[in-house]
């Protein structure tokens, strides 16, 4: 794939919330697309994706939370019909926090309402996958001045969704890493 993108920005601080707002555009030639009829993959699609994005982050007390917004419309460029599995809108909040000497941090994301085809019958249908709500919990603690241990439990209310439809996604997920720095 390539791509030419611009965009445009303004950010500041007010009351002591930083904030962003972000407006984009990106061309993008050779985008990888699939042919319905031969069931394969190839580049030759040219997409048009546009947005803007909001952001902003604050503290109350010990509490930092972050916010953003993004609105999407990506469009085939050619027949200026919305490109599959992309939400128009999409939110996050996080919330993080430290206790004692462990790193919190809770998330949550919406993914808007998106489309796909449902291959599993001739001819093919579109259809509208609704949007999804997920939470991730995650903690930190550095045991040592080099060596720190993560965990997290992604989509931690086991929440059933589609990112493609006819493919269940990973239910919760339980993640344990570390990180040693010289």
């Amino acid at each position: 794939e390539k791509s030419k993108q611009w965009e445009g920005a303004f950010e500041g601080l007010t009351a002591g919330v930083n904030w962003r707002i972000s407006g984009y555009r990106n061309d993008v030639s050779d985008l990888i697309d699939y042919d319905d009829h031969t069931l394969k993959y190839y580049n030759e699609g040219k997409a048009r994706i546009k947005g803007v994005e909001a952001t902003a982050n604050f503290d109350t007390g010990p509490l930092t939370h972050t916010v953003s917004y993004d609105y999407v419309d990506a469009r085939n460029a050619i027949t200026d019909t919305p490109l599959l599995r992309r939400a128009k809108q999409q939110v996050k909040y996080q919330l993080d926090w430290q206790l004692y000497d462990f790193d919190w941090g809770i998330t949550y994301q919406y993914l808007g309402t998106r489309y796909d085809k449902d291959y599993s019958s001739y001819p093919y249908q579109t259809v509208k996958m609704g949007g999804v709500s997920l939470w991730d919990l995650a903690v930190a603690y550095p045991v040592t001045s080099h060596l720190t241990v993560r965990g997290k439990i992604a989509n931690l209310f086991d929440k059933d969704y589609e990112t493609v439809y006819g493919y269940q996604t990973a239910g919760r997920e339980y993640t344990l890493s570390g990180s040693y720095t010289f």
